[in-house]
């Protein structure tokens, strides 16, 4: 029997005996190797995090390594130690994170954001590596989520949000978890130590002014295990409504995607000169993108496209990371080849909304992609262009944060071979030089 199997029907077996309602709930996997010869999960020296392969004793495999490759626990420890085993919470860290929060009200989340930036920074003390708050378990989404929440926001939230007894106690369960002898999951763990506070206090509970203007593209993270799910939601939204008193004037905004295309192997026959199909793919976009629509309202914006180079010319940077490519060489239709581009989205923010980027790329990539069709139509479904941000981008590059999607979106730009724009776009539009979203 496999152990996820042996686990999953002991965490059934806990379910009937305790009432629980989710296996996670109840669920307790043993990784500080009392019970086996070598940990199922590690953490080394430099931050890395290391498996166990499933079926093998003594065979380990990280993000750096192929996939094929393995190392021992002995070679880990003799080139990477000293090695710390990944471990669960110690009994009375989730309820000492709920009491602190309870108190905290509506200060509650503020309060976490500033715990996990106390964690960070004592990672660094200790590390080197604020990252390593993460250690446990880099890869995931949630891990994003909460290193952003860290490094991005904790510098920033206000004294006036943060309940400074609650944040001792919740920063040193935190720190303690991710800088003691043994490296305890922080983000999945504590989405769901926070799930139950959620569902007690609610968004609004959780949430006082500041955290609702600045917090809310974590809410996601916050709220992913609350059992109330479409009621955060709801309340939610209706905090991102300001008070009269509070709303802006529509601010302009920029932000950046790859467009993975597909244009035909055979040059169009409307080209002029020495005009290639990528000089066309660009114009087209940036034309199309004058105008963008939501739920049947227009907005302006203003495209510019930075056509990259073919995979074989791309710089060793922009062509393959752990599961990512820039460009598609041999996926392909037939009669078709790929490109990329950056094409960086300017335009007026009227609605505000906590998830803005997203849905400029959203609204972007629809009209980039309807125009690509119309022009050259027959491209198979299952070949159909693709929109990539450059925050998930870098996050599949191993990397977060915004310093991250800063320089990523330099390097892009960098290696370009074509740039068009959007013309006769609104001037107030236009990003100024080295502008980056």
């Amino acid at each position: 029997m496999s152990k996820n199997r042996a686990r999953d029907r002991a965490a059934r077996a806990a379910m009937q005996e305790t009432g629980a309602f989710r296996a996670r709930a109840v669920r307790q996997v043993d990784t500080t190797g009392k019970n086996r010869e070598y940990p199922v999960r590690l953490v080394d020296a430099h931050g890395a995090s290391w498996y166990l392969n499933s079926g093998e004793t003594n065979a380990y495999g990280t993000r750096a390594l192929h996939y094929s490759e393995t190392r021992t626990y002995e070679q880990i420890v003799t080139e990477a130690g000293p090695v710390r085993h990944i471990d669960v919470p110690a009994d009375g860290d989730s309820d000492a994170i709920r009491q602190a929060l309870r108190q905290a009200g509506p200060k509650a989340l503020a309060t976490l954001t500033t715990a996990l930036h106390v964690a960070a920074t004592a990672c660094e003390h200790a590390t080197g590596r604020p990252e390593d708050l993460v250690a446990g378990r880099p890869g995931s989404t949630e891990s994003a989520i909460v290193l952003g929440l860290a490094l991005d926001a904790g510098p920033e939230v206000p004294a006036a949000s943060v309940d400074t007894a609650a944040l001792e106690a919740v920063a040193e369960v935190l720190t303690r978890w991710v800088t003691g002898e043994t490296v305890v999951e922080l983000a999945e763990n504590l989405a769901w130590t926070v799930g139950p506070v959620v569902d007690e206090l609610g968004w609004l509970g959780i949430t006082d002014p500041w955290a609702r203007r600045h917090l809310a593209p974590y809410a996601n993270w916050v709220t992913g295990h609350s059992q109330n799910r479409v009621g955060t939601l709801r309340a939610r939204a209706v905090a991102e409504l300001f008070d009269e008193d509070d709303a802006e004037p529509p601010a302009v905004g920029q932000v950046a995607f790859l467009l993975d295309a597909s244009v035909p192997v055979e040059p169009d026959a409307d080209l002029i000169g020495d005009a290639t199909m990528e000089h066309l793919l660009a114009a087209l976009v940036a034309r199309n993108l004058h105008t963008l629509e939501r739920d049947g309202t227009e907005y302006p914006a203003r495209a510019d496209v930075f056509v990259l180079p073919p995979a074989s010319d791309t710089p060793e940077v922009l062509v393959k990371q752990p599961g990512l490519q820039v460009n598609r060489p041999g996926d392909a239709a037939p009669g078709w080849r790929n490109v990329s581009a950056l094409v960086l989205v300017s335009t007026r923010r009227p609605w505000g909304l906590y998830d803005e980027d997203q849905r400029v790329i959203t609204d972007a990539y629809r009209t980039a992609a309807a125009a690509l069709n119309r022009h050259w139509p027959g491209l198979p479904e299952e070949y159909q262009h693709a929109a990539l941000s450059l925050d998930m981008m870098a996050a599949l590059r191993g990397q977060f944060g915004n310093s991250a999607v800063r320089d990523l979106f330099a390097d892009l730009i960098k290696g370009a071979v074509h740039h068009a724009y959007t013309q006769g776009a609104d001037p107030e539009l236009e990003p100024s030089a080295g502008e980056h979203p």
